[in-house]
């Protein structure tokens, strides 16, 4: 096997079948898991990977009218999770899948604990499989082991975990840029380690990627999905401290943000100076004139 169909075929490991966005992830596949042949082709897995790929539609609204279906088989309706007040964690995977999609949602889970935000207070979430063909019993599965790591916050109100179909799972991954491919030979699905942030009116406001969210970047994404009505006067201050940066895909100090702070501080400050002066000298006077 050359160095070239080598790597390929690693990057085509279960749910990391993916081109994972995160490097963590691909080391413990490289470490773990023995690469296994997907194809005799060479080329084949590379035209697969060239249809992976996250495009980000900032700001598009999602569109209505999608249903899916929870493991009780009745039909949820994506417009009554994003017709609230709260921000919507979307997460598109499959339930099977062995590695990538469990990965993601532990590390939402770890990044939600150490972010103090709690699902079904400040923000709602949502998992939907990609998979047709799966069955109740995976998504119990699934849910059961993430409700349980979350605590006694996440419900059937405030996490659903969702079956799809291809109409509506392909329909939303268009809405949110998500492409990805179904290989034939693994029967595993080839997708980005990524989620989605939603505002209450279902506008896309932010993509969060890799399996490893920074717990800054997820309160912060929150924050600023939910225009003022998640987090503290301290979050949305420091939101204007912190900017998105769609290069090294995490927020970064905002120097200008930074600048602007200090300088309502020094007039605050300067302010509360005269007014202490004015009151001393207004006292004098008051001394003299007696």
């Amino acid at each position: 096997m050359t160095v070239r169909s080598l790597s390929l075929s690693m990057a085509f490991v279960s749910a990391s079948v993916t081109v994972v966005a995160a490097p963590r992830a691909a080391k413990a596949v490289e470490r773990n898991t023995p690469p296994p042949s997907f194809t005799q082709d060479a080329e084949q897995p590379l035209a697969a990977l060239q249809d992976v790929d996250v495009i980000e539609h900032l700001g598009d609204k999602i569109p209505s009218g999608l249903s899916f279906r929870d493991p009780a088989g009745h039909k949820v309706e994506l417009d009554a999770l994003t017709g609230g007040n709260k921000p919507l964690l979307v997460t598109l995977g499959y339930y099977r899948c062995p590695m990538l999609c469990n990965l993601v949602l532990d590390g939402l889970v770890k990044a939600m604990k150490q972010s103090g935000l709690i699902v079904g207070r400040d923000f709602q979430a949502v998992s939907i499989s990609i998979d047709p063909d799966e069955d109740a019993k995976q998504a119990l599965s699934t849910r059961g082991r993430i409700w349980a790591s979350v605590g006694g916050q996440a419900d059937a109100n405030s996490w659903p975990f969702l079956l799809g179909d291809n109409v509506g799972s392909h329909m939303l991954a268009d809405a949110v840029g998500f492409k990805y491919v179904y290989d034939k030979t693994s029967r595993q699905f080839a997708h980005d380690a990524v989620s989605f942030v939603l505002t209450p009116e279902g506008r896309i406001s932010r993509y969060l990627y890799g399996v490893d969210v920074l717990p800054r970047d997820f309160r912060l994404a929150m924050v600023e999905a939910g225009a003022g009505r998640v987090g503290t006067s301290f979050d949305r201050l420091l939101l204007s401290c912190f900017q998105y940066d769609p290069v090294n895909r995490k927020y970064a100090p905002y120097a200008l943000g930074f600048v602007r702070i200090g300088a309502g501080l020094v007039f605050l400050m300067l302010v509360t100076l005269l007014t202490v002066l004015w009151r001393k000298e207004l006292v004098m006077r008051r001394r003299r004139v007696a």
